[in-house]
């Protein structure tokens, strides 16, 4: 991929899409999905979310034979490369790293109406293996469906932020 995309001298908010509105949760599941070798994009043209795998990206930049491959990467290369020969068509989700998890994780146990929760919660996630036992703390007081509704509302906020600042209608 090129050090500059020529999306970089774009104002936010003026980024004229000529596209259908995007589906949010095609948005937020963009974020989610991606890794550490991997990124979510909105191609700008048909409003889809793609996830490119560095692997792919890297394979797609060689003249590697393709037959050697798997169906389903040859596929993932193919479309590699279309978007290396179109990357202004192609604009990054949030990375998984912008989402910051701890920090939504206080602001849910601060939002709990009882202070026996709050206090044991807010205890769990200090140190090492945080997740692991605020997990845990979420089975024994039931409230993992509270947190995964919260968690998810914390990721559409992401998500329209990320589209508000780039001009992208959504749904």
């Amino acid at each position: 991929m090129s050090e500059s995309n020529s999306l970089d001298n774009i104002e936010p908010g003026t980024l004229d899409c000529h596209m259908m509105k995007v589906d949010l949760k095609k948005i937020v599941e963009g974020i989610e999905f991606q890794g550490d070798e991997s990124q979510s994009y909105l191609k700008i043209s048909s409003g889809e979310v793609v996830l490119f795998a560095d692997e792919a990206i890297a394979a797609a930049k060689s003249d590697e034979d393709l037959s050697v491959h798997a169906e389903w990467y040859r596929e993932a290369i193919v479309q590699a490369r279309e978007f290396i020969n179109n990357e202004d068509d192609y604009i990054p989700l949030p990375s998984k790293y912008e989402f910051h998890e701890y920090s939504v994780m206080e602001e849910f146990i601060l939002s709990l109406p009882i202070e026996e929760q709050r206090d044991e919660l807010l205890s769990l996630i200090k140190g090492k293996g945080a997740f692991a036992r605020f997990k845990h703390g979420l089975e024994r007081f039931l409230l993992q469906e509270k947190w995964y509704q919260y968690r998810d509302q914390a990721l559409a906020a992401l998500a329209k932020g990320w589209c508000r600042d780039n001009g992208i209608e959504f749904q």
